[in-house]
């Protein structure tokens, strides 16, 4: 080829040198079609721009550098997922041959040009999710006659759908969902009787639909939902049997749901949530084998539950709530094994939770709340191990919380509140450590609060008022929930979860019995292991040899030390240092407690020798599990193996069954999580700091 031929296609690459986007390779113009992105036809001439995976190319505001009318071959031009900036210049009009373009996800803004009408050969358009995107959409979109998709969503348009676009005759794609559109549905669209994706939803549009939506007989997607759309549901739509998906909720639809949407056999999805439909729910969606999402929630739906919809075989979703429906709720729903969000709520539903709920084994939300159930809560329930939302309030369900719904060890919230449930709360309830929500209030609840409750640190939501619980409040430190100081060295949660229970005192207060430690000796002897480091005891190991050493050469005697010294780590008794520990925290009594942590409690204790450490001891009743007792050893295996300077130091441990703690070295402004829970002190902290932290 000669130099003369060569020089059309080498401008081409100093075009994209100019722009700035490809400026290290300036030295390299003939090689142009093997830089990054970059693609050429034999000729040597670009014809595609595809940067889309290429991270390390910037383009920024120099995009309306480009000399788009320098790329007479250029048929597609991907800059999607590229920080572009500012407007889409008018001159992308002159790219004659362009067939796809995406300038999705740029942070572009302004208005879309009436230049790109001009691309009449464009087949994919794609300039979603620049949000500040504006104006209307240029009508001289109906240019694009061989377009195929066209997608616009999740920008800032306004202004009517232009009636052009029903001159797409090809289009099988529309996307306009997420503006701010508004005006009805323009007649003309209903020509595109290609179109097999429709996606509108998220707007402002209005009127009703029209029954020439069956002109869409491709269509598989239908997505109006979230606009003002009146009227009713066209029986139009039961003629158009390739759909799939139906999403028709969240606007002002009324009247009944045709019966012959029955006969639509490959509809998986149908979601008419939040219109105003009303009448009974039609016995032959059952007929819908292939249906997984069926939501019909906030409506004004009357009578029962169809029995029809227990042949659903693949559903995973069910929400008929808000509603008015009324009668039992069918057994038969127990055998749709794979339902996963089963949501009953606020109805008139009433009779017992049936048994068979408890077969429904990947349940993970549960919501039969605001009904008139009655009778006791199947312990069944407790068999559902994936479950993470139970809500069974307001209703009239009385007897015992069951035991089995300790089981339940996914569960994050827990509604039982306004029932007539009675007996005590299951301390078992402290084994629940996903635990966010729990509310049990307005019940017929008595005894204590069980102290297990203290266990669950994820707890942010409490409420046990207008029950008859007594006793006093266990130590909650270790949850989330808000504790204030109520004077008197007590303390209360904000607000008080603990109204309305006459014989319960709702602070948290130190026992005004102070337990003594006996003069006598200790009847066992707890040995004491000082888990130091291999490098550290060698390095304190040498200083004391080489004290010695200077000691003895400058003839100065050693002071004895009392064996259990902790500050003398090589000369102790572990049983006079066990009675030095129980001495300082005077058996560990509650006025030393600095805070309970998930398994245990951190007591501050100030030694003979003047040291001051921080004792966590684990509480009784996980001392007596194995499972803690392991975790517990693990914890001294790892502070004993660690080399990090910000990780706090392990002094010694105790290890028996009967009294099992850690000596740490105390930390007087507490520890990093105790800064992170603060808010003031987390936003000092930056992630510059947290990182400097974890590098130490």
């Amino acid at each position: 080829m000669l130099a003369a031929d060569r020089s059309p296609y080498e401008s081409e690459a100093k075009v994209l040198i100019k722009s700035g986007w490809w400026s290290s390779y300036s030295n390299d113009t003939p090689q142009h079609c093997k830089w990054a992105g970059i693609s050429c036809n034999s000729a040597g001439s670009i014809t595609k721009i595809n940067i889309s995976d290429v991270p390390n190319i910037e383009v920024g505001d120099r995009f309306g550098k480009l000399n788009f009318s320098s790329f007479p071959n250029l048929v597609l031009l991907d800059l999607s997922d590229h920080p572009l900036d500012g407007n889409i210049p008018h001159q992308i009009g002159d790219l004659s041959a362009l067939k796809y373009l995406n300038l999705s996800n740029c942070g572009l803004s302004g208005e879309l040009p009436p230049s790109l009408g001009n691309l009449t050969r464009l087949e994919y358009l794609d300039i979603s999710y620049n949000y500040n995107i504006n104006g209307s959409i240029p009508p001289q979109l109906g240019n694009l006659v061989n377009l195929v998709s066209l997608n616009l969503s999740a920008n800032s348009l306004t202004g009517k759908i232009p009636s052009e676009l029903g001159l797409l005759s090809n289009l099988v794609y529309l996307d306009l969902y997420s503006n701010k559109l508004f005006g009805p549905i323009p007649f003309t669209l209903y020509h595109l009787t290609d179109l097999q994706h429709l996606y509108i939803d998220d707007n402002y549009l209005e009127g009703s639909i029209s029954e020439s939506i069956e002109n869409f007989k491709k269509i598989s997607f239908l997505s109006i939902s979230n606009n003002r759309f009146t009227g009713h549901i066209p029986l139009a739509l039961c003629r158009l049997p390739t759909l799939e998906e139906i999403y028709l909720d969240r606007n002002q639809i009324s009247g009944l749901v045709p019966s012959c949407i029955g006969s639509l056999s490959n509809l998986t999805s149908l979601e008419l949530y939040q219109n105003k439909l009303n009448g009974s729910i039609p016995s032959c969606l059952g007929s819908l084998s292939k249906m997984q999402y069926l939501s019909l929630g906030f409506n004004l739906f009357k009578g029962p539950i169809p029995q029809g919809l227990c042949n659903l075989a693949n559903l995973t979703l069910l929400d008929l709530s808000q509603n008015n429906l009324s009668g039992l709720i069918p057994s038969c729903i127990g055998s749709l094994s794979k339902m996963q969000y089963l949501v009953f709520g606020s109805n008139l539903l009433k009779g017992p939770i049936p048994q068979e709920l408890g077969n429904l084994a990947n349940l993970t939300l549960l919501d039969l709340s605001q009904n008139n159930l009655s009778g006791p809560i199947p312990s069944c329930i407790g068999s559902l191990s994936k479950l993470r939302i139970l809500s069974l309030g307001s209703n009239l369900l009385k007897g015992p919380i069951p035991h089995e719904i300790c089981n339940l060890e996914n569960l994050t919230s827990l509604y039982l509140s306004q029932n007539k449930l009675s007996g005590a709360i299951p301390s078992c309830i402290g084994n629940l450590s996903n635990l966010y929500n729990l509310e049990l209030d307005s019940n017929l609840l008595k005894g204590p609060i069980p102290e297990e409750i203290g266990r669950l640190f994820h707890l942010s939501n409490l409420n046990l008022s207008f029950n008859q619980l007594s006793g006093s409040v266990p130590i909650l430190s270790a949850t989330k929930l808000r504790i204030i100081d109520a004077g008197n060295n007590c303390n209360k949660i904000s607000s008080n979860p603990f109204e309305g229970n006459s014989g319960l005192s709702p602070y948290m207060c130190p026992s005004r019995e102070t337990n003594k430690v006996k003069s006598s000796r200790i009847p066992y002897y707890i040995k004491i292991f000082l888990p130091i480091t291999i490098l550290s005891a060698f390095t304190i190991l040498g200083c004391f040899l080489f004290s010695r050493f200077k000691l003895k050469n400058n003839r100065v005697g050693i002071q004895p030390t009392k064996n259990g010294d902790l500050c003398s780590i090589w000369n102790y008794d572990g049983k006079i240092a066990y009675e030095d520990i129980v001495a300082a925290t005077e058996d560990f009594d509650f006025r030393y407690c600095i805070g309970v942590g998930g398994y245990g409690s951190v007591y501050r204790a100030k030694l003979p020798c003047g040291k001051v450490v921080a004792l966590k001891k684990l509480h009784h009743f996980e001392a007596e599990n194995p499972t803690f007792d392991k975790s517990f050893k693990n914890e001294i295996k790892f502070l004993t193996e660690i080399r990090h300077r910000n990780i706090v130091k392990l002094h010694g441990f105790c290890l028996h069954r009967r009294s099992m703690f850690l000596i740490y070295e105390y930390m007087e402004k507490g520890s990093l999580f105790c800064n992170l829970r603060d808010e003031v002190e987390a936003v000092e902290m930056d992630w510059t700091k947290r990182v400097k932290i974890s590098k130490a």
